[in-house]
């Protein structure tokens, strides 16, 4: 049975206020610091100063490492904690967008400035069609060239690494996208200009739920997921068949800024996500702040504030 996003919210913001939550996971780190004090003390009388050292660098786990996860039902999971295949959107406000291109929409057309309904329309879902192919087709996702989508654009104003920047990709052998499927959210709209030549502009984000194919377990048998944000700014003219592409910006959350640059995108598991959070020198950046406008051009990495 679906469940509304505004009841998915409110149902998460009253499990979070559940007292049994702060009680189980009270206990756990009680439970542990015995565990540790007792190791320590063992340290003291085996091997003196031993023991206090194990107690110092065991004495607090990371924010990311779960201490209680078996314990704990995940939907009140702590914030920073690891998210799982058993739920991919925890904590994110994509749970209630849609899923893969049914998020992105295509606006009536009517009549203006010399276009038919028709004419217009045809542009608007050829604009759709060169989104849903480089950004949520999984077989592009795995690798695949979306030819024909790209064939839309005027080749002879996109460089290289734009047209590269347009296609979103991940290693089959280091991810997979998890059953639950990409989330996508924008707006498309259009006018015609002054000049008479109609123009469109998108602004979409996608959210890509990802497995890893090995290793990175949150529980035993239970893989990690991680997500990856992806927006995309894009200014489009129709001439003569094809799609100009005029103003152009790009931005991609939880991708591990410092991986070579080799069409793909490799997401960050809780681990990374906190390491990078903590080494970042530029200001952390909310990838679902929607009235954010982007840094003009491609391929901006920025550290997430939350994926």
């Amino acid at each position: 049975m679906s469940v509304e996003p505004t009841e998915y919210v409110a149902r998460l913001r009253a499990q979070a206020g559940d007292p049994g939550r702060e009680e189980a996971l009270r206990r756990d780190r009680t439970i542990r610091r015995r565990k540790i004090a007792l190791a320590a003390g063992a340290g003291v009388l085996v091997l003196g100063g031993f023991g206090f050292w194990l107690a110092d660098v065991t004495g607090e786990r990371p924010p990311y490492e779960p201490f209680g996860a078996a314990t704990v039902r995940e939907e009140i999971w702590p914030l920073e904690w690891p998210y799982s295949v058993d739920m991919p959107f925890r904590n994110s406000p994509a749970t209630g967008w849609a899923e893969g291109a049914d998020g992105i929409y295509v606006p009536g057309a009517l009549p203006s400035g010399g276009f038919t309904a028709e004419d217009i329309t045809a542009v608007l879902e050829d604009v759709r069609t060169l989104l849903a192919e480089t950004s949520v087709s999984e077989r592009t996702l795995a690798g695949a060239e979306p030819t024909a989508a790209l064939a839309l654009l005027d080749a002879r104003g996109v460089g290289d690494g734009v047209r590269k920047d347009m296609v979103t990709r991940f290693d089959p052998e280091e991810v997979y996208l998890d059953e639950s499927g990409i989330r996508t959210r924008g707006s498309m709209r259009y006018e015609v200009s002054a000049a008479g030549e109609l123009v469109v502009h998108t602004d979409y984000t996608f959210v890509y739920p990802l497995v890893w194919t090995r290793g990175h377990e949150v529980l035993p048998g239970v893989p990690e997921v991680s997500r990856v944000s992806v927006r995309r700014q894009m200014t489009v003219t129709a001439k003569g068949g094809k799609l100009v592409l005029g103003a152009y910006a790009s931005e991609v959350g939880n991708h591990d800024c410092s991986a070579p640059k080799d069409g793909r995108l490799h997401p960050l598991t809780a681990e990374g996500r906190w390491k990078a959070a903590r080494a970042a020198e530029g200001a952390l950046v909310d990838p679902y702040e929607e009235q954010r406008v982007l840094p003009s051009g491609p391929g901006h990495c920025v550290t997430p504030t939350r994926t």
